[in-house]
Formats: C-alpha cells, structure tokens, sequence
C-alpha cells in the first residue's frame, strides 16, 4: 500500500525487513494465457531491466532474481530464462562497473538445468559460478 501499487514492468524498492538482505526490489510480470506475445516479452524485460536500473541507482552491488513470471503467472520458463539473461546481458554490458555480482535463484531442478544449458550461451564461463 505504500508503494502505491506497482504495474507491470515496473520496480519498486523497500526495506527487506526480516529477510536476509537489505532491501527487496518488487516488480510485477506478466501473466501468460495462451502463447507469450510481443507484450508478455517485452513486460517480462522491462521486469528484469528496471529491477536492474533501480538496484544500480540505489547503489547495490549484487541482486538476485527468482524466475519471474513462470509459477502461476503461466510464462513457459524456456522462454523466460532466454529474456532474463539477455536482458541482464545487455544490461551489463553498457553498466558493469555497477553490479559485482547478478544471481539467478531457482527452487526447481528443471529451471536449474534451463539455466545451466544457457548461462554459457550469454556468459562465459568465467563470468559465472554455478551452484
């Protein structure tokens, strides 16, 4: 309520109260019915680039990212995990002295081995460590 609502795409930040980080970064993605269109890809990016831009604006250093949009939300995670990277990707690439560290936290063994397969295809290995 005191963030007034948040839209889709959108990113707001708080304290992270009694979680174990600083703040919680909040943002909304978009809801899957049928088939992922133009509008679900671009509102799934703007999710992931404005978290970004509002981490780096408040000066954090590291964020962390659950899969956005792919639980009850209904985003295929194949495709989602193709917008998360490329988007933190093209983020970084015009922002790096701005972020130490992006870590992509997944709770199922099928989105771990989704991003296993294409961490390479954006990153190379050197640039991340998985865990």
């Amino acid at each position: 309520a005191t963030l007034n609502g948040c839209e889709m795409g959108e990113a707001k930040i708080t304290g992270a109260y009694g979680l174990p980080a600083k703040y919680v970064i909040h943002t909304v993605g978009p809801i899957v019915h049928d088939s992922v269109g133009d509008r679900e890809e671009q509102a799934l990016r703007n999710c992931y680039y404005n978290c970004l831009h509002t981490a780096t604006k408040n000066h954090l250093r590291t964020v962390a990212f659950p899969c956005i949009s792919t639980g009850v939300y209904g985003y295929p995670p194949d495709q989602a995990v193709e917008v998360a990277l490329r988007t933190v990707r093209e983020y970084l690439e015009q922002n790096h002295e701005k972020l130490d560290r992006v870590i992509f936290c997944v709770f199922l063994k099928s989105d771990k081995e989704l991003y296993e397969t294409m961490l390479p295809a954006y990153f190379p290995r050197a640039f991340y460590h998985p865990t």
